[in-house]
């Protein structure tokens, strides 16, 4: 699929599957991995992980030359144009922050082994931080399979907590 979305407004995570998905969207910074405090340097999303696009020349005019369909989201209105051809067929990437997927069930969960549930924080795989130390303006979080001291089929969600 060379369709080419573009959020000209803020930056967009997405996650789902089959034919169902989430699209959040932020106005203000980044999303970048959650620092790993006592975590250590191994554990919830690797940056060895995320897939990035790489920058690859198409000398084929066909595939060249395939009109591709560009979304632009701006001022919260979508724009739509047709290209005459594909905005991936690209030499190199200018700077260091590009479209990425990430696989979900390479998240490392880390759970308590004692007793209750340790903070909802330790599920982040993306957080995009805000001018407020601890606060987070968004998180991306996915809640594993994990092995529990319960019965298989039963599912502990986390406490009741308020988001910002």
């Amino acid at each position: 699929d060379d369709n080419g979305p573009n959020n000209a407004d803020g930056d967009q995570g997405g996650g789902g599957g089959g034919g169902r998905g989430y699209v959040l969207e932020i106005f203000k910074g980044h999303f970048s991995l959650p620092d790993l405090g006592p975590i250590g340097s191994n554990g919830l999303a690797n940056a060895r992980d995320f897939l990035h696009p790489v920058a690859r020349y198409e000398s084929d005019p066909k595939i060249a030359n395939a009109p591709c369909v560009i979304l632009n989201k701006l001022g919260n209105r979508l724009f739509r144009r047709v290209s005459p051809h594909t905005p991936y067929n690209v030499v190199a990437w200018h700077g260091n922050y590009v479209p990425c997927k990430y696989d979900l069930s390479d998240f490392c969960a880390v759970n308590s082994v004692t007793y209750d549930h340790v903070d909802p924080s330790v599920y982040t795989v993306l957080t995009c931080r805000s001018d407020e130390t601890g606060t987070a303006l968004a998180d991306f979080v996915v809640f594993p399979p994990r092995v529990l001291a319960t019965d298989p089929n039963t599912f502990r969600p986390p406490w009741f907590h308020r988001n910002v």
